[in-house]
């Protein structure tokens, strides 16, 4: 079954089986697509397709323990007709606006749905489960992108290993949650390119993006999980900016634990990976270096393979919509969630100037797509 994606590669260097069209970077549409029945983001005023009907129970069951949680009032039950499918779209509405959904809306291209499967209807068609059970469900559309290289040399001309611990605090962070494209792709991505290219006639004639030159210093030469010491131990740099830059990842790397990562289990996961072919989940998140770097040209490359099959979500949330303190717990790791995504465009604000060789050079062709 073929998947659905719009990948939004940058520009980077050639690379190998790179495609001739224009890249672009990432857009600002939506925090979730209008595709289901909750279509959860800056909602059209009409759904499109069926995700849950109706008349579900499920839908019915969460409804009540909306309200019961303080989530819903009486008075939305009576502004949503005594619908229940509309009182949890109000609910959810409500929500994400006190969370920073118009500013994450601004930013980011993600997709977030409720419904009766993992697999959103937008990727293909889900086969039917219990409904008494819900997903809260998170796809990407185009990568958010980060360039962090000139920070990173400036926390590291501070106190050597702060640049490193910084590199690694932000990315772990993001990963408990999202999936992020980073160097260590960019590394199979290459090691992959040179399989190839050794099958080929003139393996020469082929340009393959060279990583180690394009890596800050302080990240040349580690291993698959290597790391300095911890951020929070390097006492905070002096310089306003530097240290607010620190502050805040310090702040990601907080809320990034302060929960942990909803579980799906794995028969129902190998079910549906079985059922769909599902690919990895397209990167929410690209982390790079400077404009045109080793990591955007891998980025490019994959993006060109990207779509072939249904890719997982980011973020699977289960509900039991009758057991209250379940859907809690859901809330509170949408919550989680958002405060996350909040702090990383907080972050790309503070050092966009820094990197404004590799973020506003890269931005400007974009636009004048």
């Amino acid at each position: 079954m073929s998947g659905r994606t719009n990948c939004k590669p940058r520009p980077g260097a050639s690379a190998f089986g790179a495609s001739t069209r224009r890249p672009t970077l990432a857009g600002a549409w939506y925090l979730a697509a209008a595709t289901g029945l909750i279509s959860i983001a800056k909602l059209q005023p009409t759904h499109g397709g069926g995700k849950i009907g109706f008349g579900s129970s499920s839908l019915t069951a969460l409804a009540q323990s909306l309200v019961e949680l303080g989530f819903a009032t009486r008075t939305d039950w009576t502004d949503a007709a005594r619908v229940p499918s509309k009182l949890v779209d109000l609910a959810l509405r409500r929500f994400l606006a006190d969370h920073g959904q118009a500013l994450i809306a601004q930013h980011f291209e993600l997709a977030l749905t409720l419904g009766e499967s993992i697999i959103d209807s937008a990727y293909g068609e889900a086969e039917p489960v219990a409904s008494d059970q819900l997903f809260f469900v998170l796809n990407t559309e185009s990568s958010f992108p980060l360039c962090v290289g000139r920070t990173i040399d400036e926390l590291e001309s501070v106190v050597a290993g702060l640049g490193e611990a910084f590199y690694d605090s932000l990315r772990q962070s993001l990963y408990r949650w999202v999936r992020v494209y980073d160097d260590w792709d960019a590394r199979e991505r290459i090691e992959q390119m040179q399989e190839w290219a050794e099958g080929e006639e003139d393996p020469d004639s082929y340009e393959i993006p060279k990583l180690e030159p394009d890596l800050p210093a302080c990240l040349r030469g580690r291993k698959f999980g290597d790391q300095g010491k911890p951020l929070g131990t390097f006492p905070l740099p002096s310089a306003p900016q530097l240290r607010r830059i620190v502050e805040l990842a310090l702040e990601l790397e907080r809320v990034s634990n302060s929960v942990k990562r909803p579980k799906v289990g794995e028969e129902l996961l190998d079910s549906e990976r079985s059922y769909h072919s599902l690919d990895s989940p397209l990167p929410a998140i690209l982390l790079y270096f400077r404009a045109g770097d080793a990591v955007m040209a891998c980025f490019d490359n994959e993006c060109e393979f990207w779509g072939q099959e249904t890719p997982e979500p980011n973020l699977i949330v289960p509900v039991r919509p009758s057991d209250r303190d379940n859907v809690r717990e859901a809330f509170s790791l949408l919550g989680t969630l958002l405060r996350l995504l909040v702090l990383t465009i907080e972050l790309k604000k503070l050092i966009e100037p820094k990197e404004e060789a590799c973020a506003s050079g890269s931005m400007s062709e974009a636009n004048s797509n």
